[in-house]
């Protein structure tokens, strides 16, 4: 099922970009990401086209992508995303406009990819690596279940810097 109680989760389409575009403007989205705010509209429609058209032939790769909707309003909020690389594992990511903030929307949608992803790949724990610094993105992660594995050293925005290493632990699954 594509919904939750609150939200319509929708396959990414490249016409979503329109929607989310000047959501995703704000800075203060990219400030604990290694992306940053799309440079126009059109680039943001060839990356959700190249999302959208899926991983590179013979990698070993699989990238799903979704779009969030509010369901009450009808708006796009964020939008999901899960790779499934050539060695098993499984990571997660997702990315909220800030008017979504602190309404529980990114946490339902992380809770439903986990049990959507639970159904496609059985036995693979979702991933998530987030800054330390990102206490919202932290949260997000501990209410939907995920359990802090490890911390590691990371870059972003050509600075230092280290992510926290979360994982799911879904029965059966795999350690990452």
């Amino acid at each position: 099922m594509l919904s939750t109680s609150r939200l319509t989760i929708e396959p990414l389409r490249e016409d979503h970009a329109e929607e989310l575009y000047e959501g995703f403007l704000d800075h203060a989205t990219y400030r604990f990401i290694p992306g940053r705010p799309p440079a126009s509209l059109e680039a943001m429609r060839r990356e959700y086209r190249e999302f959208v058209a899926g991983a590179p032939a013979g990698s070993g790769e699989t990238w799903l992508n979704w779009a969030v909707r509010e369901s009450a309003s009808g708006s796009l909020v964020g939008k999901l995303q899960a790779t499934r690389f050539s060695d098993g594992l499984l990571w997660i990511g997702y990315m909220f406009i800030p008017s979504a903030a602190g309404r529980g929307l990114a946490t339902e949608a992380v809770q439903w990819l986990v049990v959507e992803l639970a159904g496609r790949f059985p036995g693979n724990a979702p991933l998530a690596s987030v800054d330390i610094r990102n206490g919202e993105s932290i949260r997000v992660l501990q209410k939907a279940g995920f359990e802090l594995m490890r911390t590691e050293a990371a870059e972003i925005h050509g600075e230092p810097s280290e992510d926290f290493i979360f994982q799911h632990p879904a029965p059966g699954a795999r350690e990452g």
